[in-house]
This record gives C-alpha cells, sequence and structure tokens, in this order.
C-alpha cells in the first residue's frame, strides 16, 4: 500500500499501541476506520422481511435488508435505497431501533445502524441486488440468521414483541452462548472435541498428548471456547460446545494466521456458535498484527467447507481473507 499524499510504500510502525501503516516520507498514518451500514426491519401484518444472500460472505444465508452508506447520502437514505434494492419495496422509516458494530468484519470492520419501517407497497416484495430471494417471516418461522448484529437485533425485536413463542425461537437462532479464552482446564475437552474433525476421527493416545502439549507450550496459538449453560445441564460436566485455534505465523513482510481448528458440537451447529467463534478468532488475529487468514480447505468437512465459503473463503486447497 502506498501514501496517498506523495505515493511512498507505507511500513508497518507501532502507534499508539497498535501496529498501523505509516509514510516514511511524509509521516502520514493510514488508518483502518470502521465503515458505515445501515440495516432495516421491515415488518408487515406482523411479519419481517429477510432476504437471501446472492454473493458471500454468507452466501445462501438470510439476513435483513442491510448494506453500506455511500459517502453523499443520509443514513436515512441509505436504508431507504438498500430496501428498495435489494426488496423492491419502498418504505418509511419509523423509528431508530440500535446501533450495533462488528470490529471483527467479515471482511472489513465497522459499525450498523438499525431502522423499524413498514412498506408502502408490501405486495411488490422481490429479490434484487446482491439477494437471491426475499419473503415475510413471522416470529416463529425465522431462519438460521448469518451476522452476529443481525441475530443480535432480531433476538431484541422478539423480545419486545413477546409473542407467544417468540422466546422459543430467539432461543433457537440465539442459544444462551459465551465465548472466552481457553484455559488449561478446557484442553482435555478441546482434544475430545477435535474427534468431530474427519482427520482425527480416531485419534490416538498418541496424538491426544501430543494435540494437548500444543495447547500447553504454543505462544503463537490463540484458542478460545464457547459454553452454554444448557449443554452443561445435560452433560453433567461441561459447559464447553466448540471452540477455535488460530495460529500465529510471523514474517519477515507481514503476520499471517491460520485457521488451524474450528469445531462445534453436532447439535449446535447452524445455530450461530460457529460465527461467533469465528468473529472472535479473526478478531484476535487482527488484533495480534496479521494482515489474512489462511485455510487448508481440503481437510474441512463438506458442511464446513460449505460454511467456509459462505463467510469468505473462495474455496481453493489454500484459501483466504484478508483482515487488513
Amino acid at each position: 500500500m502506498f501514501c496517498q499524499r506523495c505515493g511512498t510504500e507505507l511500513r508497518e510502525t507501532d502507534l499508539d499501541s497498535r501496529p498501523r501503516l505509516k509514510c516514511p516520507a511524509c509521516g502520514y498514518v493510514q488508518y483502518q476506520n470502521p465503515v458505515p451500514g445501515v440495516g432495516v426491519l421491515i415488518e408487515h401484518e406482523g411479519r419481517l422481511v429477510l432476504i437471501r444472500r446472492g454473493h458471500p460472505p454468507h452466501q445462501g444465508q438470510w439476513t435483513l435488508p442491510s448494506g453500506f452508506i455511500e459517502a453523499d447520502e443520509s443514513v436515512e437514505h441509505a436504508a431507504v435505497r438498500e430496501a428498495r434494492e435489494e426488496t423492491g419495496l419502498n418504505i418509511a422509516l419509523d423509528e431508530l431501533f440500535g446501533v450495533y458494530s462488528f470490529p471483527e468484519g467479515p471482511p472489513r470492520s465497522g459499525l450498523i445502524i438499525f431502522y423499524r419501517a413498514h412498506p408502502t407497497n408490501p405486495a411488490d416484495l422481490r429479490a434484487g441486488d446482491d439477494a437471491s430471494e426475499a419473503a415475510f417471516f413471522s416470529a416463529t418461522e425465522l431462519p438460521v440468521i448469518a451476522f452476529r448484529t443481525h441475530r443480535e437485533v432480531l433476538a431484541r425485536w422478539l423480545l419486545e414483541r413477546q409473542e407467544p413463542g417468540a422466546a422459543a425461537a430467539g432461543a433457537q437462532h440465539q442459544p444462551d452462548v459465551t465465548v472466552r479464552p481457553a484455559e488449561p482446564r478446557d484442553h482435555y475437552r478441546i482434544v475430545e472435541l477435535m474427534s468431530h474433525m474427519p482427520a482425527q476421527t480416531r485419534m490416538s493416545d498418541i496424538a491426544r498428548a501430543r494435540a494437548t502439549a500444543r495447547l500447553r507450550d504454543s505462544s503463537a496459538l490463540e484458542v478460545f471456547v464457547a459454553e452454554s449453560a444448557e449443554y452443561q445441564a445435560a452433560s453433567q460436566w461441561t459447559a464447553i460446545i466448540g471452540f477455535v485455534a488460530v495460529s500465529l505465523l510471523e514474517g519477515l513482510n507481514e503476520t499471517r494466521a491460520w485457521l488451524d481448528a474450528m469445531v462445534v458440537e453436532p447439535e449446535y451447529r447452524r445455530r450461530g456458535v460457529g460465527g461467533a467463534l469465528f468473529d472472535i478468532g479473526t478478531r484476535r488475529a487482527r488484533e495480534r498484527g496479521a494482515s489474512q487468514l489462511l485455510l487448508d480447505f481440503t481437510r474441512a468437512s463438506p458442511s464446513a467447507q460449505e460454511f467456509y465459503r459462505s463467510i469468505g473463503f473462495d474455496g481453493s486447497e489454500v484459501s483466504r481473507i484478508r483482515l487488513r
């Protein structure tokens, strides 16, 4: 990347306790600021409009109509425009619903401003722009939602409606899950979860011991676990339902990160747990200065490959996502 002022190649330097790109000639600093976006909860006769994404990230999954704000428009204008482009609906904004942030990406970090609205031409609902499908859903019909911020705003929408079945629908798509850094006491459970990986279905005692040693000794490994009180009550011993492991590789010119492993208990898949783990794994890799996240696509199961494609990996043997 080159300086916008003088054209000199930017160099990475520590500034304000963060790695930043700075021009060695004129001192210009290239700040990586979040991008602003807007989303809309379009309500009609008790139902909500969702779109199925036609392109990565999360291709084929459902989200609220949303998009980035253009430089020459207001937030309100962007909300109306995105609704019209993605759903064919002309909307009237009712209220500002909330502001959420996604520092983890993908692929860029940002913040998103949500509005509640209603359509003036509900019969004209159709998929447009980058949507492959658009439909109305009741509170109890909501499909799995792709983006964390969209899941959070829908959980609030369900809670405020207080309809019969809304709490159950919210639980289905927003399980009571917390994500935290792994601790030594978690190593046994992490290694146990590794048996769900295609290459580790029959782990030997030696392989288990090696994996435990790497978890204990590697300073380049960042590991986070997802916990569910519901699962702990059922299992009577552990709350851990998944984990993500990211390895940091220091190079001469840049730091790269490998998505070393990510596993979720089968019964908790397609409920947002993998997305939450991926979000925090990529966030931590970015905090440690990684410019790319790489993945050995061939080692993933077909369902995992589908998930990885949906969040932006291209499906090549060694796939990658840019983090900065």
